[in-house]
């Protein structure tokens, strides 16, 4: 069944690649966005773009979704946009509560808040990051996305489910900076340094993490929206391979003849990778295997 699915912030990274995927499985797709590229455009050409700043009037009256995916958010640093940390949470939190009320206001069944593992700080968890693991992040990125987790969890009712889907750390194609994301991940960081032939930099070689493939996350998200009895609440999507920076360096260098690694160990505490205790990650998708998906990765952008 043919499913009309309004995603905020499907000009940046993550939601045009959720905008992407979605038009894939044959779903109507409402992109919305307060600006996309003109690559970007191009990449959604079967979305219906709607180019405005994301307020509760955006759609028109009586047009009826069954899916709202929030993924308009500002991420860069509240000091580099002249904002106090206060105002920063309160953009964000304001932002999902309109996401909220378009998905009241427009008879959807289904409502995805797409937060992040930056909720929690360093010292949580006992060597992994888990749905139970109670987050303790203070910066105000990681204060914005656990205010959105309690209003969307609020906001979880028998005529709409809510859920706040963590997301760990992402890489894949047409991964650029924008003014609400100015920074790319580690993997695009080194991309670029073996495309011009600098070596990597490992500073954290023994830390861990859980990398997932952009493209992987349309899917995935599907696949747990049919999960019946159905999920409501915090839930991590996020792939089930784990690797650490050194072995994530060598996977990069290995696309570059030549390419050279030079750790150089920070005295810093090590992030822990964020796992699942409500889900079954690796029987939940057929997560694309980090090698490849570095690989496509690499090729897309060198044929940019």
């Amino acid at each position: 069944m043919t499913r009309t699915v309004l995603i905020t912030g499907a000009g940046g990274f993550v939601g045009s690649h959720m905008a992407e995927g979605f038009c894939a499985m044959g779903d109507t797709v409402i992109a919305l966005d307060s600006q996309f590229d003109a690559a970007t455009r191009a990449r959604l050409a079967h979305a219906e773009l709607v180019q405005a700043p994301l307020n509760a009037d955006v759609l028109a009256t009586g047009r009826q979704l069954d899916l709202v995916i929030h993924g308009a958010a500002i991420t860069t640093p509240p000091e580099d946009l002249g904002l106090s940390a206060q105002q920063h949470i309160d953009m964000n939190v304001g932002l999902l509560r309109i996401g909220l009320q378009l998905a009241l206001s427009h008879g959807a069944a289904d409502f995805v808040f797409l937060s992040s593992s930056g909720v929690f700080a360093l010292e949580d968890g006992g060597g992994v990051h888990l749905e139970s693991t109670q987050p303790t992040a203070t910066m105000p990125y990681a204060q914005a996305k656990r205010a959105g987790e309690d209003a969307t969890s609020a906001a979880n009712s028998p005529s709409l489910r809510a859920i706040s889907a963590r997301l760990g750390p992402i890489y894949g194609p047409h991964e650029v900076t924008r003014n609400s994301r100015r920074i790319v991940s580690q993997i695009r960081r080194w991309l670029d340094r073996v495309a011009s032939d600098q070596p990597i930099i490992v500073q954290m070689p023994d830390e861990r993490r859980d990398w997932t493939f952009a493209p992987d996350l349309p899917r995935a998200l599907d696949a747990l929206l049919g999960i019946e009895p159905k999920i409501a609440g915090i839930v991590h999507l996020t792939s089930a391979g784990i690797v650490s920076n050194l072995e994530l360096a060598h996977l990069v260098a290995s696309l570059v003849d030549g390419a050279s690694i030079d750790v150089e160990p920070a005295n810093q505490p090590a992030r822990l990778p964020m796992v699942s205790d409500r889900l079954d990650l690796a029987v939940l998708h057929d997560w694309t295997p980090l090698a490849q998906g570095i690989a496509q990765t690499f090729d897309v952008e060198a044929a940019r």
